[in-house]
């Protein structure tokens, strides 16, 4: 039995909304067990008008709630009865529990996640998204958040920690690439080219830099780059998808109905691709257990996704993948 925390507090949508997502992750998967940390009374009520396999779920009470105006390190020392600390000390303490997953405020997570949790290999954890590019094929992009500043060799530990998770998806051999702004090893900043004759010595499958404009092309399967540089990357992209598709809408208004309709279709299908939230959420990578991190606007789906990310991340081993890549060191 896979087992997983869920915090359901500290998202914008009330907690009776998000639990479907957990409830619909247990449906579909008879081997995932969940903790589902909230307002037990509440959810109770909400549940007893639920169809679902009560074998396969716990509700934990938790009378604090952590959210966005709270700071990080306040949070952690002052709200311990919270579903977001409560649930990473029950990962912490049993052994049996493979991840956890939350839509609360990033960076308390990440604070929280280290303090209890603690870092694997002494790495410095790192955040991570799965898009899907040209031909739907999955990359990742490492960091993109968590490390504004960085320096050389926090790029080698990044790439390990990204060539761990893709192997998580049946990726054998990944290909590494560093985000600069040419693909000559000449280009990019002091760091970046620090960091490229690093990676060209470190025995990965790298494949030099990669600019912003080639990454959806699915030429490298882990990406690298500092947290400024990625988390602006992967805004760009969402950014960019928006305008295109708000302008085929647009340049459609005059469509027929059955054209229309035609059209929402298409774009239902490809939208979605370019925007981590609705496909689920961030990992963050180089802690102790896999702690997925869905967007505060997080909807049922946003936690059935994020549920079904840590489960796979759980079955398939993350943890022990990264610890495998450090040792190559």
């Amino acid at each position: 039995m896979i087992k997983i925390v869920v915090d359901l507090l500290g998202a914008d949508k009330p907690q009776t909304e998000l639990v479907l997502g957990a409830i619909r992750a247990i449906s579909e998967n008879k081997d995932l067990y969940v903790y589902l940390m909230g307002r037990k009374a509440e959810l109770e009520d909400f549940l007893a008008n639920v169809t679902y396999d009560e074998s396969q779920l716990e509700i934990v009470d938790c009378t604090q709630e952590i959210t966005n105006y709270d700071d990080p390190v306040d949070a952690y020392h002052d709200k311990t009865d919270s579903s977001l600390i409560k649930g990473l000390k029950m990962c912490r303490m049993n052994e049996d529990i493979g991840g956890f997953v939350t839509c609360g405020a990033t960076g308390v997570v990440l604070i929280s996640s280290i303090l209890i949790l603690g870092k694997l290999n002494a790495t410095r954890p790192a955040l991570s998204v799965v898009l899907n590019g040209r031909n739907d094929k999955p990359f990742c992009i490492v960091d993109c958040g968590a490390n504004i500043d960085c320096k050389a060799d926090r790029f080698v530990d990044f790439a390990r920690l990204g060539v761990a998770y893709m192997k998580t998806l049946g990726i054998e051999n990944p290909t590494v690439a560093t985000l600069s702004n040419g693909i000559e090893a000449g280009k990019g900043s002091d760091v970046i080219k620090e960091a490229h004759e690093l990676l060209e010595k470190c025995g990965f499958n790298f494949t030099g830099n990669i600019e912003g404009k080639e990454v959806l092309d699915g030429n490298a399967d882990v990406v690298v780059c500092d947290g400024f540089a990625g988390n602006v990357l992967l805004k760009s992209i969402e950014g960019t998808a928006k305008v295109v598709f708000d302008d085929i809408r647009r340049a459609a208004a005059g469509a027929s109905d059955t054209q229309k309709a035609q059209l929402e279709a298409f774009i239902g299908r490809l939208e979605p691709k370019f925007d981590y939230n609705n496909e689920g959420g961030a990992i963050l990578l180089g802690v102790k257990k896999p702690v997925v991190k869905g967007h505060g606007a997080a909807t049922d789906k946003t936690v059935y996704n994020t549920v079904k990310i840590a489960y796979g991340l759980a079955k398939n081993n993350l943890v022990e993948k990264i610890s495998e890549e450090f040792e190559k060191k």
